[in-house]
């Protein structure tokens, strides 16, 4: 009986997996509309099947959101060993870029029915992550200190906007803005002395990306 029970709910948390990624795919796709009867038939399971696991669209997005946020978070931390933190640094922010491409829209929607209770808990994880790639950056001396986590952020969520949908977009804003951060002097690269960058409180800058998101104006 008991490995009846372990079975039927190991098979039950692969199919709420199978439902999480096919939604994950779709979402980035196409945006937060697609049909819950799409999702559901793209992860090989029925409608029935979607709906004992989440309760509406709303639902089935914020755990969406929330689990896309946390593995691009948890990513910060298993770089390979030896590699150029300027680098690292690059390719976190691309997929970063690619994740507020791809996910804006589930954040705006779940703002507008008021739903999103895990906005803080997410945008302090990645800037957690992304101070930590910031910082082992700025201590190599090849990325100015002249910056934080929180303003870094907000400049990829702004290429993010600008890129309209288009990775090629996205990929050139973000070397121009890897460029902008280099320290160089008329020789080539230079060290700098490290020094702790400005904190958001001290630039007064406190608004999250997703909230930046729910501000803009037409």
């Amino acid at each position: 009986m008991k490995d009846r029970k372990r079975r039927v709910r190991s098979d039950s948390l692969a199919n709420r997996e199978r439902i999480m990624q096919a939604a994950a795919r779709l979402f980035a796709d196409r945006g937060v509309d697609v049909p819950l009867d799409e999702i559901a038939e793209a992860s090989g399971l029925g409608s029935a099947t979607l709906h004992r696991h989440f309760q509406g669209r709303a639902d089935l997005v914020h755990v969406v959101l929330d689990a896309e946020a946390a593995r691009l978070a948890a990513s910060a931390g298993h770089l390979p060993p030896g590699r150029d933190p300027a680098q690292a640094l690059r390719a976190w922010l691309s997929d970063l870029i690619r994740f507020s491409m791809s996910y804006r829209g589930l954040a705006v929607l779940l703002a507008a029915r008021d739903a999103d209770t895990t906005l803080e808990a997410r945008h302090e994880a990645l800037t957690r992550a992304c101070r930590q790639l910031l910082g082992a950056a700025q201590a190599g001396g090849r990325v100015s200190t002249a910056i934080d986590a929180a303003t870094l952020l907000r400049l990829a969520h702004g290429i993010a906007v600008a890129a309209a949908g288009s990775a090629d977009t996205a990929s050139l804003l973000a070397d121009v803005l890897m460029d902008g951060l280099q320290t160089r002097s008329a020789d080539g690269w230079t060290a700098t002395a490290p020094g702790p960058p400005a904190s958001a409180s001290e630039r007064g800058d406190t608004q999250s990306p997703e909230t930046a998101t729910l501000n803009e104006r037409p």
